[in-house]
């Protein structure tokens, strides 16, 4: 694949509304079993990334079956009000570290919501989440039988122990085993009280509107992955590498579409964000929030 035959798909499709170009994933090879820049793993209870795409498709016409809908038509935490409540992007790399990131950013944007302060300066360690927790349940950057990582444990860890900031255990690309993490990490931790799963896009959106972004996941194809530079993603050509873990941070019901916060850095995408089609690449399968936070 290369990006003049992505550009003739987008062309030939009257649906897809992106726009097809060089981004900083451009050049790699994504390979399925490498996990690098993905990382997210269906749990043994979880559908499969296939049964995924199919729940999605459901969910949408649930959705657009309902006859009112209580909740604003579109929100975006980047602006409420003229106000930000997400912290920057981030790089995860060439390490299947994804549910890290996407569960450290929901994490630190409900907290800028729980606590009305636009622009937060919070940043959790990553690689504390990663490359201790994670790593100890047997997790790693790469590989089909242990690379990448589910949500739910994640989640639990931010319950306990905790994860400490940014400082404590800077984040670096390649499996580590903890051996960076600060030795006062217990003291410096941010906490949540609860996280839930949210099946239906009802609920989605009236927590998205009401308290904050929530974690999501899709079925990462080629061509969103090495070419997608903005506009309303919609798959038209490559296979599936795999399952990736980001921020959902906003919606909106006229475009259609789900506002995701990525962790490619800033040179893909739109400026590291994205804009996906709802029902596309099993995006609104299923999402988690969190609450609660508490900081060190």
């Amino acid at each position: 694949m290369n990006l003049d035959e992505v550009r003739q798909a987008v062309e030939a499709n009257p649906e897809a509304d992106w726009v097809p170009g060089e981004t900083s994933l451009s050049g790699f090879e994504i390979d399925p079993d490498a996990m690098e820049f993905l990382g997210y793993v269906p749990g043994p209870q979880e559908p499969s990334l296939a049964e995924q795409e199919q729940l999605a498709q459901d969910g949408l016409q649930a959705y657009m079956a309902l006859e009112e809908t209580p909740f604003p038509s579109a929100w975006d935490w980047r602006d409420v009000n003229g106000q930000n409540y997400v912290t920057p992007i981030r790089d995860q790399s060439t390490c299947g570290s994804c549910v890290a990131f996407g569960t450290c950013a929901t994490v630190e944007g409900t907290f800028a919501v729980e606590q009305q302060q636009p622009d937060p300066t919070i940043d959790l360690s990553e690689a504390q989440l990663f490359y201790c927790t994670a790593r100890a349940q047997g997790r790693t950057c790469h590989g089909r039988e242990t690379g990448g990582w589910r949500v739910p444990p994640a989640l639990n860890a931010f319950q306990d122990p905790g994860v400490p900031d940014e400082q404590c255990y800077p984040y670096t690309p390649g499996d580590q085993d903890c051996t960076g993490l600060c030795s006062d990490w217990r003291s410096r931790v941010t906490t949540i009280s609860s996280w839930g799963e949210l099946t239906a896009h009802d609920e989605m959106k009236r927590w998205l509107s009401e308290r904050g972004p929530v974690v999501g996941t899709l079925n990462v194809y080629e061509d969103f992955a090495r070419y997608y530079t903005g506009g309303i993603y919609r798959h038209v050509l490559g296979d599936v590498p795999g399952g990736h873990c980001i921020c959902i941070v906003g919606y909106d019901d006229e475009g259609g579409y789900w506002i995701g916060k990525n962790s490619w850095g800033t040179r893909w995408g739109e400026a590291g964000f994205f804009k996906i089609a709802y029902g596309e690449c099993a995006i609104d399968s299923m999402m988690w929030s969190v609450a609660g936070v508490q900081p060190s």
